[in-house]
Order: structure tokens, then C-alpha cells, then sequence
């Protein structure tokens, strides 16, 4: 269906009232930015409103995962990262 705007990928109503004949269905589960200024700050106002604990970042693509831990992660955020890591080292 290509490009749309936030609202439209996020809530299936605003989606049927301005792309009727768009064929996806539900919300969106992945979101494309311009560039990295433009996604940080959707991503730390998303944060900001929901409250949410976030967990990454992680790369992925390349043929082994990356696991980015930022100066400013918390104890709760190396664990979490931590989790990832050794369910992917599983194959999990």
C-alpha cells in the first residue's frame, strides 16, 4: 500500500477512512522513519506517554544479532538485554 502517515499505520479506523481499499489488515509492528532523529523522538515520546520499559536497541539483519546497551540503561535494562541474548545464544 506504500507510504502513510503514523495514524493511519496505528489505528485500522483511521486507515479505513482514508485508505479504503488498502489491503492490510490490524496495526501496524513495524514503523519506517526518515532518518534516526526522526525515529529517536518518536520512540522516546512513545516511551514517555505509555510508560513502557524499553529493551534494546537490537540490530537485526546482519548474520549474528547486535545487542546495543546505551550509557543510560538501568540494571533492569542489562538484565532484560541479557535474557534476549541468551534465549538467541539458545536458538531460541
Amino acid at each position: 500500500d506504500g507510504e502513510m502517515q503514523a495514524d493511519s499505520a496505528l489505528s485500522l479506523v483511521a486507515r479505513e477512512r482514508v485508505i479504503s481499499n488498502s489491503r492490510l489488515k490490524g496495526e501496524a509492528n513495524v514503523l519506517i522513519f526518515p532518518n534516526l532523529d526522526a525515529g529517536n523522538t518518536a520512540f522516546q515520546l512513545t516511551r514517555v506517554i505509555a510508560d513502557a520499559l524499553p529493551v534494546g536497541p537490537i540490530l537485526i539483519g546482519p548474520a549474528k544479532p547486535a545487542h546495543v546497551l546505551t550509557p543510560s540503561v538501568t540494571a533492569r535494562g542489562i538484565v532484560n538485554m541479557t535474557a534476549i541474548a541468551a534465549v538467541e545464544a539458545a536458538g531460541g
